[in-house]
């Protein structure tokens, strides 16, 4: 959970580094050139993008350094919570190849973040060779650096992924974090800047389009060997995430290169009060697009911290599974020895029923809430009455995870509450309880909300996605369960971080208005139904 974190975090920060370098480069200064003096947009974007470089910059390096934590706590079979000793962290970072490496990139992280601070254009140039190395740095740590066989061209192909990203989802953040001084009052030779960078995007924004998808396409490839594996693992399922996430980033980009940027070009040389109208649907596309991407980047993150199945496929699903999960049957209801002691060889038929029992349980709370979320859509009577109850039914769920998710800690204790911040599935179960808690405090206060915002505000996208990165990261891993166990848990797992994800983005777009909002409000509380449902009907681990 924390790498997955952490490395979005990494990811993020590393792409606005060099999108903000590239940006000013490819954009900001040869669009100035030729066109009547504008400093004060010019200037204003500019420093903007120096202050989100820098930003982006350090985020990613304080993520790097923090990560050095993680990898050595889960070398332990622990979390970074249970605490990591000193030396064991030394010992990594200096004796070891990832650790270096990542030193190394940390380094050119803060040296990019510090180039911003020099005076003249040129240091433009070297923030931006900086942030390219460190590029090239983090590929020498991924899974592209991993590969048996040629592993120069997969490396290779990583740097050019990533710089694609930042050339166009990068860049774009940037056009979009200087919006509002693109829409303040413009000017005729404000709305000619504007015109001439958006003229001078659309080909770059193409070509790296084209480039994401090419080495896309090869990683996809390299990784996953056949087409089943997408469907099979959740690597494969991870990536499909992240692809249809793509789609609302391609149609805005789309939308914004074949009608705004011609009009645009038309109305620049008119009266700027003709530009506002123009200017205001391009920002609206851009938020579009930059939103998709933002979370396209965040779920490669999360990827690059998944295991790829490899040739092997020894970690994809086996046709029982596959079929077991294709079969509905009736949530668990019977449980024998749910209190035993923990068996150190590994989880026994008992300990997966009883996973069983309260993930099933836990779907028909999961469909409840959908079903509450969709009448409070609907409005009316009935989304009154859901409002209001909406707190008695999410604090006995949130009691449900966190107590019987986990007996050992809150009924047995026969684990203290210390030790369960040292175990992956023990912390992530009780922070889905304190998610759900949080809920149940918003829903207490959501009556208050404007009508146009229940249920829960932008709250509720923002808990919907971050918990459902959470479960794309799940990692049920650990030497005492078998790999095909960890498999089946983890592919399944993914699959709620899709429901969950696909439901907390429509639900965010509805609110910023940036998709038709009645389809909206039926697709996103489905969402949640259909996880609910899944969950209820469809999980195994008994096979």
């Amino acid at each position: 959970m924390e790498h997955s974190a952490l490395h979005a975090l990494l990811l993020t920060g590393l792409i606005a580094a060099l999108g903000g370098g590239l940006a000013v480069c490819w954009l900001y200064l040869p669009a100035a050139r030729g066109l009547p003096r504008n400093d004060s947009l010019v200037g204003a974007m500019i420093a903007n993008a120096a202050r989100w470089v820098t930003i982006g910059a350090l985020a990613a390096a304080v993520a790097t350094l923090l990560d050095l934590f993680v990898q050595v706590a889960e070398v332990e079979g622990r979390t970074v919570f249970g605490g990591v000793e000193w030396n064991l962290v030394f010992r990594f970072t200096t004796q070891t190849a990832v650790g270096k490496l990542c030193l190394v990139r940390a380094g050119l992280l803060v040296l990019t973040a510090a180039a911003v601070q020099l005076r003249g254009r040129i240091k433009w140039a070297l923030v931006t060779a900086l942030a390219f190395g460190a590029v090239g740095v983090t590929s020498l740590v991924s899974h592209a650096a991993a590969q048996p066989e040629q592993g120069a061209v997969a490396i290779a192909c990583q740097i050019a992924h990533i710089t694609a990203a930042a050339g166009w989802i990068g860049v774009l953040l940037h056009l979009f974090l200087s919006r509002a001084q693109m829409l303040a009052e413009p000017t005729q030779p404000q709305v000619a800047f504007v015109a001439e960078v958006v003229r001078r995007f659309s080909p770059v924004a193409m070509t790296m389009t084209s480039l994401l998808m090419g080495t896309g396409l090869l990683g996809a490839f390299r990784f996953l060997q056949n087409t089943g594996a997408l469907f099979t693992s959740a690597y494969g399922l991870t990536l499909l995430v992240k692809l249809a996430v793509l789609v609302p980033a391609v149609v805005a980009g789309f939308v914004n290169y074949r009608f705004i940027r011609p009009e645009l070009s038309r109305v620049s040389g008119d009266d700027a009060a003709k530009a506002r109208p123009v200017l205001r649907r391009f920002a609206r596309m851009l938020e579009l697009e930059v939103t998709a991407g933002v979370l396209v980047i965040t779920v490669a993150g999360v990827l690059g911290s998944i295991s790829p199945p490899g040739s092997d496929g020894s970690l994809r699903l086996t046709a029982a599974q596959v079929h077991a999960m294709l079969s509905p049957d009736l949530p668990t209801t019977r449980v024998e020895n749910w209190d035993a002691p923990e068996d150190p060889r590994g989880p026994t038929t008992d300990d997966l029923r009883y996973s069983e029992f309260t993930h099933n349980w836990s779907g028909v709370l999961v469909c409840l809430l959908g079903l509450g979320w969709l009448a409070q859509t609907v409005r009316g009577r009935a989304g009154r009455w859901a409002a209001q109850g909406f707190p008695f039914l999410l604090v006995p769920f949130g009691i449900f995870v966190g107590v019987w998710s986990n007996p050992e800690l809150w009924v047995m204790r026969s684990v203290s509450p210390w030790e369960a911040l040292t175990n992956p599935a023990l912390l992530e179960h009780q922070a889905s309880a304190l998610l759900l808690f949080v809920l149940a405090w918003l829903s207490w206060r959501d009556l208050r909300n404007p009508e146009h915002l229940r249920p829960l505000g932008y709250a509720l996208p923002a808990i919907m996605i971050a918990g459902s990165l959470l479960l794309l990261g799940h990692a049920h891993s650990t030497p005492t369960v078998p790999d095909e166990l960890s498999t089946l848990i983890n592919v399944q797992h993914a699959i709620f971080g899709a429901f969950g994800f696909f439901g907390g983005i429509t639900r965010w777009l509805a609110l910023r208005r940036l998709i038709p909002e009645s389809p909206a409000n039926v697709v996103w509380p489905g969402c949640i139904i259909g996880l609910g449902l899944f969950m209820a009907f469809f999980y195994r681990e008994v096979v």
